[in-house]
């Protein structure tokens, strides 16, 4: 007995020597193979976890796709157009006069070129540039409608014919919003400033009577009477402009849009008629985006 403890305590001391690797070695005693199994496991164990944990800090992140509120399309578009427009001028209030007309628009070409800038995906800004002519032909019924001229008033009631054009130097500015697959269609809101080149408006008295109050009667009208209004009318107009556009094919696009002044095509001191007139038209318009320079750009979202 004494020999086995003086054995066992040696090897204790003995170098590089541990008492449970001695047990593994030199012993039969079973519960301690199992300990000595479940040491080598859990070592195994921590190690695992340790090598794990260490290489979760120092590894580099791999790469995920951020999430991106608006791709920016900082891009610029140069494209000319082609169009025509329809339209005239109406008068405000429309029966003023006791005023009946039969308008007949011409449908007249232009042509043009935008200027569109994309910061936002679905977003653009665009200003043009547009030469066109906006012409239109009325029959007119009137009663006792009031005009001035040459220190008079006189009350006209009968028919007449009224012709107008505007050669217009037209820049339409407006936001186009994009929405469907791959921003096919487009809204359009803004306005336009137009320069009167070459205005014209005449009437031709065709039947009626003339005389200096209502229903009374100074002259009578048989042959055809032209009065040339022209110098009368304002060199400039503007409004606001609705439109819609749809891409047709790889870079061209078709719209349509509606124009509305918001100011009388006569001087502001003219005072010949007791009533307004306003341009509205129509416009139908085909552009190619011929120069396009600018970058995607995506931005991260704000968290």
């Amino acid at each position: 007995m004494r020999t086995s403890h003086t054995t066992f305590l040696a090897s204790l001391t003995r170098i590089g020597g541990t008492p449970f690797g001695d047990i593994i070695r030199g012993s039969n005693f079973e519960p301690a193979r199992r300990l000595a199994g479940i040491l080598r496991a859990g070592m195994l164990f921590a190690g695992v976890l340790f090598g794990g944990t260490l290489y979760a800090q120092t590894a580099p992140i791999p790469y995920r796709p951020a999430l991106f509120d608006t791709l920016y399309l900082h891009e610029f578009n140069i494209s000319p157009q082609l169009g025509t427009d329809i339209g005239g001028a109406v008068p405000v209030p429309f029966d003023a006069g006791g005023m009946q007309i039969n308008a007949y628009p011409r449908i007249t070409p232009s042509i043009g070129i935008a200027l569109s800038y994309t910061y936002l995906y679905r977003w653009n800004v665009v200003a043009e540039l547009t030469y066109k002519r906006i012409a239109m032909d009325a029959d007119v019924r009137v009663t006792n409608q009031k005009f001035k001229g040459e220190g008079m008033v006189q009350y006209f009631t009968g028919t007449a014919e009224m012709n107008m054009s505007f050669t217009l130097l037209e820049v339409p500015l407006y936001v186009k919003y994009m929405f469907g697959n791959n921003r096919q269609h487009g809204i359009m809101l803004g306005g336009y400033f137009a320069y009167n080149l070459r205005p014209s408006f005449q009437t031709v008295a065709q039947k009626g009577f003339n005389g200096p109050e209502p229903d009374v009667v100074e002259s009578v009208i048989t042959e055809p009477m032209i009065m040339d209004f022209t110098s009368t009318l304002d060199k400039w107009d503007a409004g606001v402009l609705l439109g819609y556009q749809t891409r047709i094919l790889n870079r061209v696009h078709f719209g349509l849009r509606a124009l509305v002044a918001l100011k009388d095509i006569f001087l502001p001191d003219s005072d010949f008629f007791d009533y307004k007139m306003y341009p509205m038209r129509g416009a139908i318009v085909l552009n190619y985006d011929l120069l396009r320079f600018g970058r995607e750009r995506n931005y991260p979202r704000r968290r």
